[in-house]
């Protein structure tokens, strides 16, 4: 059962507290956004379809890359390449936000404000690091509830590829 319970002057406590699931504890501004979430969180303990989000309200983009960088970054071939990546992306100003707050529309505005001076190219493999780094933390980390924000987006339209064809040099002897 949650209790609800005044905090100061302006703000409404909820305590959740339900054997086999962590203790949820959350504050809000309104008495009516504190019993709709407290009805919402019950109502997912009592399907069986609770997760809790507390590990990604607590975890930074910017802790989440330096995490993905000691752990699964030096595995991979192309690891120097996306060090710099990941440097860059730490560099953003999504970088201080908690991952559960990052939504698909920030994830657009960084995408649009990098296709200003960086090639679609680019900017797509910085997506690309972001998005292995949501599923990462989504089904390695503990972080169920996360979802991907890059998967809501639309990707940067890439240039053609090159042709390449073999020529034929008529001055090329093989004798």
């Amino acid at each position: 059962m949650a209790s609800i319970g005044k905090r100061g002057p302006y703000q409404w406590q909820v305590k959740i507290r339900r054997k086999g699931y962590p203790l949820q504890s959350k504050t809000f501004e309104t008495e009516v956004e504190a019993k709709k979430w407290a009805r919402l969180i019950e109502s997912e303990m009592d399907r069986g379809v609770f997760h809790s989000q507390v590990e990604a309200e607590n975890t930074t983009l910017d802790e989440a890359l330096e995490r993905y960088l000691q752990e699964i970054t030096p595995s991979k071939k192309g690891a120097k390449q996306e060090r710099s990546r990941i440097n860059i992306l730490r560099k953003s100003p999504l970088a201080p936000r908690f991952l559960a707050s990052i939504r698909g529309t920030d994830i657009a505005k960084y995408r649009d404000e990098r296709l200003q001076d960086r090639s679609p190219i680019t900017v797509n493999n910085e997506l690309i690091v972001l998005s292995h780094l949501f599923s990462v933390a989504r089904k390695e980390w503990g972080m169920e509830a996360l979802r991907n924000p890059v998967s809501d987006i639309r990707k940067p339209k890439l240039p053609p590829g090159r042709d390449r064809r073999l020529g034929y040099t008529p001055f090329l002897r093989t004798a």
